[in-house]
């Protein structure tokens, strides 16, 4: 089975959330908030027990990341140029490689299964299984991290007010940060690209940004929320990008040297404050 979203509906379509949340980063399956997540699932379920539901840990897995991926997120220009080379910022490339998770496609099969029944019951018992597994969640929460919570939804809102709080002090506070932006933005508009903000956050995003747009526009025209493209109807978009991603890497050299790994500590702090 395979779908292209992206990481909040990635993460919904897994556990049987809401999809109008915030989006957050996408959810690890390593890293310090791991330990966190397999505690919280086993209160869930000794709390879903006394009330009457059957429920088994589970904590999503997912794809590997490439070692030119780990790189990239250290700031290392050579792998960031051999990611981009071929995935571009990773949005028109979910379609030209469907089974290919380093393209940012979703290949269900690499997250697991949940064991759960979650959407497979019927209106009545589904209700009434998700205010239990709401309540012992918000238990669960409350007895391992000390974070009061009502639903996911309130999870991943804090997640993504405490990522946006990180990335505000810690990224486009940084005095350096802002120096090389300056000079990223001017060598983007240099080639000819709209450049509406020098906060570094929003450049570092401005591509993807860009192509996300895109995409999103031509959903809107097939009345969807995510278009059906073929791989040889994305293969034009995704050349397209590639050359924007590699012109942005070349102007940004300098400036994801730093931003990348600065980034990468932000994306790993709030993982493990508010583990998704």
């Amino acid at each position: 089975m395979r779908a292209f979203v992206t990481a909040a509906l990635a993460l919904a379509v897994l556990t049987g959330c809401a999809t109008d949340a915030p989006e957050p980063a996408a959810p690890s399956a390593t890293g310090a908030g791991q330990a966190a997540k397999w505690k919280m699932e086993r209160f869930k379920a000794d709390c879903m027990k006394q009330k009457g539901f059957k429920y088994t840990p589970f904590v999503m897995s997912g794809p590997k990341e490439t070692e030119a991926q780990k790189k990239m997120a250290t700031g290392d220009y050579a792998a960031a140029k051999e990611v981009r080379t071929k995935y571009g910022y990773r949005i028109f490339a979910q379609f030209v490689y469907p089974d290919d998770s380093a393209s940012g496609a979703l290949v269900i099969e690499e997250y697991g299964q949940n064991p759960n029944p979650g959407a497979r019951l019927n209106e009545t018992q589904s209700n009434a299984y998700k205010t239990a597994e709401n309540a012992c969640m918000a238990k669960a929460f409350k007895a391992v991290l000390n974070k009061d919570v009502k639903n996911r939804r309130d999870v991943f809102k804090m997640h993504f007010d405490l990522k946006k709080q990180l990335t505000t002090r810690r990224l486009d506070g940084d005095a350096e940060l802002v120096r090389l932006a300056a000079t990223f933005g001017d060598c983007l508009k240099g080639k000819g690209y709209a450049i509406t903000s020098l906060k570094p956050s929003d450049l570092a995003g401005r591509g993807e940004k860009a192509m996300v747009a895109q995409v999103d526009k031509i959903g809107k025209e097939q009345g969807k929320f995510w278009p059906d493209i073929t791989a040889a109807q994305a293969r034009p978009y995704l050349a397209k990008e590639i050359k924007d991603a590699l012109d942005d890497l070349e102007c940004g050299k300098e400036f994801y040297a730093r931003y990348s790994p600065m980034s990468t500590a932000v994306d790993q702090e709030v993982e493990a404050q508010l583990p998704l």
